[in-house]
């Protein structure tokens, strides 16, 4: 599925809302009504957090417009910036994804405390939670400093050094991380999904390790 959003190409590709339906399954269980809108909200929190990606690329000069893409497990804002970008502006691109992607849990949140969902029922309750999940929760998990997620983007530019010499220590770091959070989410509270993908990057950054080796 592709389109025009906000004068961005964007594609949704089949595989992220299957990876989206199997999460929802996983989080929600057999009822087919919560699953379907797990996987609505999903899309369009996702959307929103790489929008934030794609406005704050633009603002430093792109060429051409960033393309959104949402594929497998992940979205995607791709672009080529006009110059090479110093450290403060490849920071602001990173951060402007969980930050947007957390802007609309800050309204359901005053629309929450404000009682305007009180007694609407099961579904816009169970919407809400979706919602809140989807926005704070993900921008969260997407802070983490772990390559390739936005704080590992985020980490990167941080570290004193050369390039070269910078990704080998993010890599380093990340596999680190990835291993530890890992392991508090499946040993103290049970999660499976969150660790599987967290071990995929740990895999991912010492293989590049390897290969600069």
């Amino acid at each position: 599925m592709s389109f025009q959003l906000f004068g961005f190409p964007t594609t949704i590709n089949g595989s992220f809302l299957l990876t989206i339906g199997f999460i929802g399954f996983l989080s929600l269980g057999e009822r087919v009504e919560l699953v379907v809108l797990f996987a609505a909200i999903a899309v369009v929190a996702v959307l929103i957090h790489e929008l934030g990606h794609a406005f704050a690329a633009k603002s430093q000069g792109t060429v051409g417009p960033p393309n959104i893409s949402l594929e497998g497990m992940a979205g995607f804002t791709r672009y080529r910036l006009a110059e090479a970008p110093g450290r403060a502006a490849s920071i602001f691109i990173s951060v402007a994804g969980p930050i947007a992607g957390a802007l609309p849990g800050v309204v359901l949140l005053i629309v929450w405390q404000a009682g305007l969902l009180d007694g609407q029922g099961d579904i816009v309750e169970n919407a809400l939670n979706i919602g809140l999940f989807t926005t704070f929760g993900w921008s969260a998990f997407n802070l983490l400093p772990i390559v390739p997620l936005d704080g590992g983007h985020i980490m990167t530019d941080l570290i004193p050094g050369d390039v070269p010499s910078r990704r080998r220590t993010a890599a380093m770091v990340s596999i680190v991380f990835a291993i530890i959070i890992g392991a508090v989410l499946w040993l103290q509270f049970g999660f499976l999904f969150a660790p599987l993908i967290l071990g995929m990057m740990a895999f991912q950054n010492f293989s590049s390790l390897k290969r600069a080796a």
